[in-house]
């Protein structure tokens, strides 16, 4: 029972702190639209390249978020709408809405909560809160 507990209390302790990190990066404090072209595209971040060079990591939240809504992003041009962050030297974006070949797919409220993040639609797999499958790479 006891060792029952310990884990309860450690994924409560995970889950919260995996929120926070998702609110603190998918906010609204930097929204900028940048538009380019997608060159990489490896689930659950991809490659936007401006035109003037200017290179992105675009998060792209849960694989399963993306199956599961029948998302798919092509290497071609995107607008894409979002929180962006500069981490050790290197542009981060965490879109809100991508905008590609007449498709619009919405990943973040206006606030920047992720449709993962909340407990409507498909947002989680298992109803739980869970946000399992972020990219939190080079944090």
């Amino acid at each position: 029972m006891k060792n029952l507990l310990m884990l309860l209390a450690f994924l409560l302790i995970t889950t919260t702190s995996f929120a926070q990190r998702a609110n603190n990066q998918w906010s609204n404090e930097n929204v900028q639209t940048i538009s380019g072209t997608i060159t990489d595209n490896q689930r659950p971040s991809a490659s936007l390249k401006t035109s003037d060079g200017t290179e992105y990591i675009v998060h792209l939240g849960p694989v399963w978020f993306w199956n599961n809504n029948n998302y798919n992003l092509s290497l071609s041009d995107a607008s894409i709408k979002g929180n962006v962050k500069t981490i050790n030297g290197q542009n981060h974006l965490y879109p809100f809405t991508i905008e590609q070949n007449g498709s619009k797919l919405i990943l973040a409220d206006d606030n920047g909560t992720p449709k993962w993040g909340s407990n409507k639609g498909n947002g989680n797999r298992n109803g739980n809160g869970n946000l399992r499958g972020n990219c939190w790479r080079n944090k």
